[in-house]
């Protein structure tokens, strides 16, 4: 069995490739920047949220930059339900994009170049196998007195922005919590009739500091012109997290909004003792 064992893992796709990538070849000193990490998953693959739920690692990098740079943490595009052997998760199955800004020091020489570079872990899993792992990356970019766009790359990161969640302005979120479980409820703004609002079955919680389960059933409903959302906990969340946020993603998107945004942004207060 040794031999075939090993044939197999060798036809087996690389499951993730990564590139650090940026939206200018040339940059201006002082003028804010963005770069992002590309993932092109493997078919059948994905890789993970920032909250990936009950199983999985988030991708994360560590960054190497020249003196005086500074950077952003990561900005997340709205997750979709991942599955890993039967345990439920929060990721990503398509190509995604994880944007960072990058701000270089004022005082940087024009005519030159710098290189930027960042150690990215990453998990990508199918339903046969998991691949955690660590890849340095790295990118030269121009510095002069204009900025330079980078055409091969403006497409991507524009429909990236675009799928960012936001909050979505007469939208209002409030929680309760049980020993067990969360209930989230939602109020559309005012003016919106039912026919144009998302059916319940076409929303879904992500929770960006670990408050709720991803392995167990949400439930959602819509009654007296709300949305609840009854959410079991989870067992192990972000214990510096104060607030209750997350993302609900409407597979139909919402009402007003461009397409590309499924994402509802939501951040609420945490219920009071």
């Amino acid at each position: 069995m040794a031999p075939l064992q090993a044939a197999e893992e060798e036809i087996l796709p690389v499951p993730v490739r990564l590139q650090l990538v940026s939206e200018i070849t040339t940059i201006v000193p002082g003028e804010p920047f963005t770069v992002g990490i590309f993932l092109q998953h493997a078919p059948h693959h994905h890789s993970y949220y920032k909250f990936p739920g009950i199983v999985g690692v988030a991708t994360n990098v560590t960054w190497d930059l020249p003196e005086g740079f500074q950077s952003g943490p990561l900005q997340w595009p709205t997750p979709e339900q991942v599955d890993m052997r039967g345990h439920g998760a929060y990721g990503y199955h398509e190509d995604t994009l994880l944007l960072a800004t990058i701000t270089p020091p004022k005082d940087l020489a024009t005519s030159s170049s710098v290189r930027l570079a960042g150690k990215v872990g990453y998990m990508c899993c199918s339903q046969k196998r998991c691949t955690p792992g660590f890849e340095d990356l790295e990118m030269k970019l121009q510095v002069g007195s204009e900025v330079v766009p980078d055409d091969t790359w403006n497409e991507r990161f524009a429909h990236t922005r675009a799928a960012l969640p936001k909050a979505i302005e007469g939208w209002e979120a409030n929680v309760a919590e049980t020993a067990t479980s969360f209930t989230l409820t939602l109020s559309p703004r005012t003016g919106l009739e039912q026919k144009d609002l998302p059916k319940p079955d076409a929303l879904y919680f992500y929770s960006w500091n670990g408050w709720t389960a991803s392995n167990e059933l949400h439930q959602c409903q819509f009654k007296e012109g709300r949305y609840t959302f009854t959410m079991p906990k989870h067992p192990f969340p972000d214990e510096g997290a104060t607030r209750f946020q997350g993302v609900v993603r409407s597979e139909t998107g919402w009402p007003g909004e461009p397409v590309a945004n499924l994402g509802l942004w939501l951040d609420c207060g945490l219920p009071v003792e």
